[in-house]
């Protein structure tokens, strides 16, 4: 089997938000849970790049919260093609509380480079409305 390796293009598309605070980084995915003082909107991305080792390939990534899930997917494509997926969901934390999910990768018949999983918090619909939105336009 081929010895696949990352690209620069792969690196940029694996980047986080700049706003956003990285979570995890590897291969697999990770079960984690995000809390906050106050009720806050929180958008969780998860990205993968991997590659199709066989003819049909596909690369999904999921967030799991609650019962519900959110997927995004690469393919299915021939075999050695580079496969990008992505998805991101907001919700809203309670404050003091904890909330669960998981992001993770799902390849069939492709094999995963890399993943990361990110968190970022939303502005406040507060701050949207006072015209301060500038910032939150063109970083992503």
């Amino acid at each position: 089997m081929a010895h696949f390796k990352l690209n620069e293009d792969d690196d940029r598309f694996l980047q986080v938000p700049q706003d956003a605070t990285l979570i995890f980084a590897g291969l697999g995915g990770t079960e984690t849970w995000i809390e906050r003082a106050e009720d806050a909107v929180v958008r969780i991305g998860v990205k993968s790049v991997g590659v199709a080792t066989s003819g049909g390939g596909a690369l999904e990534v999921c967030v799991e919260i609650g019962g519900g899930v959110a997927k995004g997917q690469d393919g299915p494509s021939a075999a050695e093609t580079q496969l990008r997926a992505s998805q991101a969901v907001q919700v809203l934390v309670k404050g003091g509380e904890r909330m669960a999910f998981k992001a993770y990768p799902n390849p069939s018949g492709a094999q995963v480079l890399r993943t990361v999983v990110w968190a970022a918090d939303m502005p406040p619909a507060s701050a949207l409305k006072n015209g301060h939105d500038h910032e939150a336009h063109g970083h992503g």
